[in-house]
């Protein structure tokens, strides 16, 4: 397995591309590639912020070795559409969902990180799901959700729902400043994220409309603690892995989707604060190929 990235996000590896679909209208960007359509099993990679498809790129060739990869840009962020509307977890999954039915027909193996991983939660209650991975996140409305919102080391859950205040704040030459410090506060090992990594996140965020866009996600959390406690428990058949750094949310997120799901396996990733893919790309993808292989 090569772990080494790609010289940069405009640069993929060998059998990657960038592609857009339309879905009900809206374009999402995204890139696919590792085994061909078809003889492989379908796995989509949702990021969180602040990053955009870019945060995958040290497993996109170990995991393209054994998988179909398709890896979007969320609605609103990088080359997807900036909508007005449509960013409950809920319909960022359906999205999602439509993405993957423009490309195959069997049901992904779905892994989503931070907002990704609500996201991902959202495609496994909606949607034909293989199985689901969820990495270092809290999911709105689902078990010790109420006592997490409302820490103050998670302040930014607050700022980013005060409507046009980040975006007054941030936008217009700020980005790097708020994007480099959110990641560097979040990471235990500050260089697995490289200079073109943090680069590459900025310009995802510096499109017109995709700050604003960002900020929706998180202002629509009241409608995804509605959506999520509405929602069906996962069922028994639904395979989930729940992995965190053992510097954030390890040591909790077994036991946060537990309260959701029955058939719940996972832990913490040694030596890793919040960015699983980038600070243990090895040990990511060596925990994803034999929970999903077996």
């Amino acid at each position: 397995m090569t772990f080494d990235s790609p010289l940069s996000p405009d640069h993929l590896p060998d059998g990657f591309r960038h592609d857009t679909a339309y879905v009900e209208d809206v374009k999402l960007h995204y890139v696919t590639g590792g085994q061909p359509l078809g003889t492989a099993p379908l796995m989509l990679l949702i990021h969180g912020f602040p990053q955009n498809w870019w945060e995958w790129n040290r497993v996109l060739r170990p995991l393209g070795e054994h998988f179909t990869l398709i890896v979007p840009d969320l609605r609103g962020v990088g080359f997807s559409d900036k909508t007005e509307s449509g960013y409950t977890k809920k319909q960022l999954a359906a999205d999602l969902f439509g993405l993957v039915q423009s490309i195959g027909d069997d049901p992904p193996h779905v892994v989503g990180h931070d907002i990704g991983a609500m996201v991902a939660y959202a495609y496994a209650w909606q949607f034909p799901t293989r199985s689901l991975t969820v990495l270092d996140a809290s999911i709105p409305g689902v078990g010790d959700w109420d006592e997490i919102a409302s820490s103050p080391l998670l302040f930014h859950f607050s700022f980013h729902q005060k409507r046009y205040l980040p975006e007054a704040l941030i936008c217009g030459g700020r980005e790097h400043i708020y994007i480099s410090s959110f990641i560097n506060d979040r990471i235990d090992n500050a260089a697995a994220i490289s200079a073109i990594d943090m680069a590459e996140y900025v310009r995802a965020y510096s499109h017109p409309g995709a700050f604003r866009a960002a900020m929706e996600m998180y202002r629509q959390f009241p409608q995804d603690v509605i959506d999520n406690r509405n929602a069906p428990r996962l069922p028994d058949s639904l395979p989930v892995l729940a992995l965190g750094g053992d510097r954030r949310w390890g040591p909790h997120i077994v036991g946060r989707m537990s309260a959701v799901a029955d058939n719940v396996r996972g832990g913490s990733l040694p030596r890793c604060g919040h960015f699983l893919a980038e600070e243990q790309p090895e040990l990511l993808v060596a925990a994803l190929r034999e929970f999903c292989e077996h």
